[in-house]
């Protein structure tokens, strides 16, 4: 079973939640959307996924969901954001994946995030730390991957391709 795993980021933690999703599906391969764009029709199912920043997909992930569209919905499609604020990832979903992929997703989750203002440079680096000492500040606990939600969407795009 070939499974692509399509993923866009700027801090490689989207990266991260490709490669975890991968250990738990055989034969899945995770591509760097600012790399390589694949062709999804080469593969059984495809699982896109990428950071959001200012509630906006990023670009690379957004681009690939658009140009492939017609090709993800004739196959097992899942998709994922990674974000800081993961209360709020179905909005990010519903905003930046085309309504007709979100409907055909065998699952669409927020893995969570993670702010690592060692990982940035110059301005990104500056709001990211501002952001993580307001968080501080307000005892609000640190964003994190959600080990659950990789899961479960592992799991739904293994059953859809099961059927």
């Amino acid at each position: 079973m070939k499974i692509l795993i399509a993923v866009a980021g700027k801090t490689g933690t989207a990266l991260k939640c490709g490669a975890l999703l991968a250990r738990l599906l055989p034969g899945a391969e995770v591509t760097d959307l600012e790399l390589d764009c694949p062709d999804p029709a080469a593969y059984e199912a495809v699982i896109v996924g990428g950071a959001v920043r200012m509630g906006q997909l990023h670009r690379k992930a957004r681009a690939f969901l658009e140009q492939n569209e017609a090709t993800l919905l004739a196959r097992p499609f899942g998709c994922f954001v990674c974000c800081a604020f993961a209360e709020r990832g179905d909005e990010y979903l519903r905003r930046n994946v085309p309504p007709a992929l979100l409907a055909h997703a065998a699952a669409a989750r927020c893995l969570g995030g993670e702010l690592d203002p060692k990982r940035l440079n110059g301005m990104s680096k500056f709001v990211i730390g501002s952001m993580a000492r307001s968080m501080e500040k307000e005892a609000r606990p640190a964003p994190a991957l959600d080990p659950a939600a990789v899961r479960e969407l592992a799991a739904a795009v293994r059953t859809e391709l099961d059927r």
